[in-house]
Formats: structure tokens, C-alpha cells, sequence
């Protein structure tokens, strides 16, 4: 049997005819080269993205249909796709590193062919801040589902904390992976911040928001009531109800 050879197989023909400069050709071949980059740097973090998407809502399924009669070890089995997630964002977050190479007298070449098109117009990346329970603030469904799974077990994500790698084995390592995510996550956000003010500044941004000041407004840590356990940790059996300092910080303030 015959199936379709590497460029069919991956739509390379297709694919590959997406990145479209709208800067109009002429002899600044660095701008157009430049403009080229950004698109690329763009279509595959959306792609990324929609993997992060579909990994996350799996890992809720699994952690949900694990509490059921007859059902595999739903914890084991989201373990696997958030591992997966937790690298993916880290490619985003490189991502945003590698534009750091974009030269600004070329950004600034091509930046008003953008229109409004915006990075805050991605509809990906606002499911992903809805997965992880930092659009509006609202609790993560996979951290809903996370706590459910626990309880069917008879435990709670306190008690995991306590217990640790060894007491609590793979509910404790799910917990960790939700924090690869979330402070992954947090460097991602930070490294676009500091991108965004490097190459524009003060500006505002092409999609009307008030540029980088925006970004820093919406700089959030997923699982924040995870932290919050952990962090409940170190001010156990202290005197006087003083906190001592933690071991290592747990993300922003």
C-alpha cells in the first residue's frame, strides 16, 4: 500500500505558500528578509499553540474520565500530555528570544504595512490563558479537574504538597508539571515584555492597546492556588505565626 510522500503528507506546498510579506519589493532585501522572519516567528507559534490547546484539553478529559468505574489512571495518563505541554511552551518562549534578532530599523520598516494586526488579537492565545485560568482570573478548568481527580483518591492537593515526591508519587509529579507550565508560561510573558519595549518602546500597539503597559498588566502566573499551598508549606509549626523566608521564590509578588 502507497501513501502520500513528505511534501503531501505535511501540505508542504500549501503550507509553505503562507508567508506573504505585505511590504511592497524593492531594493531593501534586510526589510523584506526581516518581515519574512516575523511571519514565521508568528505562524508557528499559532501552530504551537493549537498543540498546547489540544494537549491541555486532553489532560483535562483524562484527569475527568479517570474518575470513573473501570477507567485507566487518569493522573498517569494526563501526566504525559502536560509534560508535553510544559516543553511546548518553553519553544514559545524561545520563540520571543529569537526576535529578539530582528533588527528595529527593519521592524520599523515594514511595522506600518501591520495595520491593526496585533499579537493580542490571538484567538489562541487567549483559549490558552482560559486554560490555564488567567483570563479574568478565573480557576483553570485542568486545575478543576486536577483537585477532582485528587479527591476521588481520597486526597487533596494539601496533602500532595506535604507528602512530596515520595509520599504522594504521581499526583505530586502532575502538581510539579503544573508549575513547569505556569512559571514557563511566566517567563514567556516577561520575555515578550522586554522584547516589546525593546524594539518599540513607549509606543502604543499596532492593535490599539497602550503597547508594552499592556503587557505588563496582563503578566499573571497560572495556578496561583497551587502556589498558595506550597507556599502554606514553610509557615507550618512556626512560632508565633512568623513566616520563614522560603527556599526558593514561587513567582511574582
Amino acid at each position: 500500500m502507497t501513501g502520500p510522500d513528505y511534501a503531501g503528507y505535511l501540505r508542504l506546498e500549501r503550507l509553505l505558500s503562507l508567508q506573504v510579506p505585505l511590504r511592497a519589493a524593492d531594493d531593501d532585501t534586510a526589510a523584506g528578509s526581516a518581515e519574512l522572519f516575523f511571519i514565521v516567528a508568528h505562524q508557528t507559534s499559532e501552530l504551537w499553540l493549537a498543540q498546547a490547546l489540544h494537549d491541555l484539553d486532553a489532560a483535562t478529559e483524562a484527569l475527568t474520565d479517570g474518575g470513573r468505574p473501570g477507567a485507566t489512571d487518569g493522573i498517569e495518563s494526563a501526566l504525559e500530555y502536560l509534560a508535553r505541554v510544559a516543553e511546548v511552551v518553553r519553544i514559545l518562549e524561545d520563540t520571543v528570544r529569537l526576535l529578539e534578532r530582528l533588527p528595529v530599523q527593519q521592524f520599523a520598516a515594514f511595522r506600518p504595512h501591520l495595520g491593526t494586526a496585533s499579537g493580542a488579537q490571538s484567538q489562541g492565545f487567549h483559549a490558552l490563558e482560559v486554560r490555564l485560568g488567567t483570563a479574568d482570573d478565573d480557576e483553570s478548568p485542568l486545575y478543576r479537574a486536577f483537585l477532582k481527580a485528587l479527591a476521588t483518591r481520597g486526597t487533596s492537593v494539601e496533602e500532595v504538597c506535604a507528602r512530596g515526591a515520595a509520599g504522594a508519587g504521581s499526583p505530586h509529579r502532575l502538581a510539579e508539571t503544573l508549575l513547569d507550565i505556569g512559571y514557563r508560561f511566566w517567563h514567556w510573558k516577561l520575555a515578550h515584555l522586554a522584547l516589546v519595549d525593546r524594539t518599540v518602546g513607549g509606543l502604543a500597539g499596532t492593535g490599539g492597546t497602550t503597547g508594552a503597559a499592556y503587557l505588563a498588566s496582563r503578566v499573571r502566573m497560572p495556578f496561583p492556588e497551587l502556589r498558595a499551598v506550597r507556599e502554606g508549606l514553610h509557615r507550618r509549626d512556626e512560632p508565633h505565626g512568623r513566616t520563614k523566608p522560603a527556599a526558593c521564590p514561587h513567582g511574582p509578588s
